[in-house]
């Protein structure tokens, strides 16, 4: 079997596939999906690149996230796709540049050596049309007279003339509307268990340190009071859980209320201060050991 078959971008993210790992031909199912189809600008973080036809900008990570891999294993990929011909990488300030070399092979509708789409459907419908006549023949009403009742050539009884009231056939019949999940304000209390598990699953994920309880109940709370300060539309969110989690690996979040233990203090302090750091130095990470992904 040859030739070629189209999908629509974004297929993956369909609720029907479940979410996991991709295997070594769906990552290169994605490059050439997620490849410039006419030449463009992106902006990855800080830096703005111009990819041309063929051409996708990225990022270690972001690729590895998206493929839910190890970013070595990313770039061990990679190389091997660049020593076979079928990429070309260019990295520079942590934007990785890949080139599919036979991108107009993959995607050019002038290299079809097939038929054109619409030429089975065409002859299935004349053939069909074929056989309909014929069988119309045979069932054709005959007169008492034994003449044909057929009308002339291709006429028409004009049902209007007969009290037949039409309307014209609506091929675009409309679309059931779509129900969209209405969006809620960031949730009260305090961080639930199973929101905390997942951060350091997450984080885990991105070969991030894990934090402590007392880390994750700052960052939930500056989270909390971030949000629900918020205003109208600017306040809610389809889906928290989601929201939170990427916020337990945002840069930004991260110089905030880094992980990792309390600073010491200094040997002057008030001694109540020495006892509450003290008090705090010895609450346990969250996972004392790595946890299954």
């Amino acid at each position: 079997m040859s030739g070629f078959y189209l999908m629509h971008r974004g297929w993956r993210a369909n609720p029907v596939f479940k979410d996991e790992p991709y295997t070594e031909r769906e990552a290169w199912e994605w490059i050439i999906e997620n490849s410039a189809w006419k030449p463009t600008r992106v902006r990855i973080k800080s830096v703005v690149v111009d990819v041309r036809r063929g051409q996708l900008a990225a990022s270690l990570r972001f690729m590895a996230e998206a493929w839910q891999w190890q970013n070595p294993r990313v770039s061990r990929f990679l190389t091997r796709l660049e020593k076979e011909g079928m990429i070309e990488c260019i990295a520079d300030a942590g934007v990785t540049v890949i080139t599919v070399c036979n991108y107009e092979q993959y995607q050019s509708p002038a290299s079809f050596t097939d038929a054109p789409v619409d030429a089975a459907p065409m002859q299935d419908r004349y053939s069909s049309d074929a056989k309909k006549k014929e069988g119309n023949k045979d069932k054709e009403p005959i007169s008492l007279t034994g003449e044909s009742s057929a009308l002339p050539g291709d006429a028409l009884p004009d049902l209007a003339e007969q009290g037949v009231v039409t309307s014209p056939a609506n091929d675009n019949p409309p679309e059931p509307a779509k129900q969209t999940k209405r969006g809620t304000r960031v949730p009260d209390g305090d961080l639930p268990d199973d929101w905390a598990q997942a951060a350091n699953h997450t984080r885990e994920k991105h070969q991030m340190p894990l934090l402590t309880k007392r880390v994750l109940g700052l960052r939930w709370e500056n989270f909390r009071n971030y949000w629900g300060g918020l205003a109208g539309s600017k306040g809610l969110k389809a889906d928290w859980r989601k929201t939170w989690l990427n916020d337990c690996i945002s840069p930004v979040t991260e110089r905030k209320f880094p992980a990792g233990q309390p600073p010491p203090v200094n040997a002057n302090a008030p001694p109540q201060a020495k006892r509450q750091a003290s008090s705090l130095s010895e609450i346990p990470l969250f996972f004392d050991t790595p946890t299954e992904v």
